[in-house]
């Protein structure tokens, strides 16, 4: 989608938010959890999102992680964003 296809009124609202929140599983990965050898687990996060937390980051908006449980694996990847 191009920015002549949004209407006017969504770009004022889209400039107001400074913060935004996601869940970890299931939101920025696909839901899965896999398990090593030695009981290590590794969870599988998309490029684009990344991509569009750091475009979000760049334009001003916090971004922030929330999840019910301990994640070293989400730990991890939230460091990369910075």
């Amino acid at each position: 989608m191009t920015t002549l296809t949004y209407p006017p009124d969504v770009w004022r609202r889209a400039a107001k938010v400074r913060l935004l929140i996601l869940d970890v599983d299931g939101v920025l990965t696909d839901g899965s959890l896999y398990f090593g050898p030695r009981e290590e687990m590794f969870k599988v996060f998309h490029v684009r999102d990344g991509h569009g937390i750091k475009m979000a980051q760049q334009g001003g908006v916090e971004v922030a992680f929330l999840s019910g449980r301990r994640s070293d694996p989400a730990f991890f990847r939230a460091g990369n964003w910075g």
